[in-house]
């Protein structure tokens, strides 16, 4: 049964969502459903998601990222998966990164989970850092090893377990996360909009990830969470781009 839908956001650059869907084609996606939902691009990325077999939802108009993600959430809601990952086009997801993040929130029950990243790709919270964890590869800043560290992550795990340290629940220092890649449980509804949407759609690009629905989420302990044993690469600039911020 496939319980989790990766909804990526595109506007041209199809040469990274091709690398994303060459990442996502490395691991095993017997439980998984892509989409890709598109901004009006200009080149060839609806040839890319034919190629690719993956299920590409265009729009009539040129809006902004928020619509995107927004339209995700709705297809979301109203299907059977109990996962959504909202994921921008220039990363790269190894494989065991997502089964962690499931893993994660049935271990915990919050509605937001969110990978570690390098140093470069967390320029919005640099708590997603994996600079902070000692000991990784030098090279991690490499997209070519982007799998390698997410092994040496899943040889660390045992020991973030016996530290009580796999997961970081802080409500101060995770009151934001990085918008690249985060993972929705169905238990986000209870962050519902009156619209409908989960995030304001007055947000062109910004603000999404400091101005979710807290006053739904804080009072039940429930917070974003950041899995310390999931990487995604980022490359970082290529989603937001100029000709989207309105």
């Amino acid at each position: 049964m496939k319980d989790t839908l990766i909804a990526i956001t595109t506007y041209n650059h199809s040469d990274h969502t091709k690398l994303l869907l060459e990442s996502i084609k490395k691991i095993d996606t017997t439980t998984i459903d892509v989409c890709i939902i598109d901004n009006c691009s200009t080149d060839d990325t609806e040839e890319v998601c034919k190629q690719f077999d993956v299920r590409f939802i265009g729009k009539e108009k040129n809006v902004n990222l928020t619509h995107s993600i927004n339209m995700a959430y709705d297809i979301f809601k109203k299907s059977n998966y109990t996962y959504l990952a909202i994921v921008n086009n220039d990363i790269l997801i190894p494989a065991g990164a997502i089964e962690e993040l499931k893993e994660a929130l049935s271990f915990r029950p919050s509605s937001v989970v969110v990978p570690m990243s390098t140093e470069r790709g967390c320029g919005h919270n640099k708590v997603q850092s994996i600079d902070r964890i000692y000991g990784l590869d030098p090279e991690r800043e490499n997209p070519a090893n982007y799998q390698l560290v997410q092994n040496q992550l899943l040889e660390m795990k045992e020991i973030f377990r016996s530290r009580k340290d796999l997961y970081i629940l802080d409500p101060v220092r995770m009151k934001m996360f990085n918008g690249f890649f985060f993972m929705l449980h169905k238990r986000v509804s209870r962050c519902e909009r009156f619209d409908g949407n989960i995030f304001d759609p007055s947000f062109a690009n910004i603000k999404n990830e400091d101005e979710f629905n807290w006053k739904q989420l804080l009072p039940n302990n429930d917070f974003p969470l950041l899995c310390k044993t999931s990487f995604v690469y980022h490359f970082k600039g290529v989603t937001c781009t100029p000709e989207l911020r309105f």
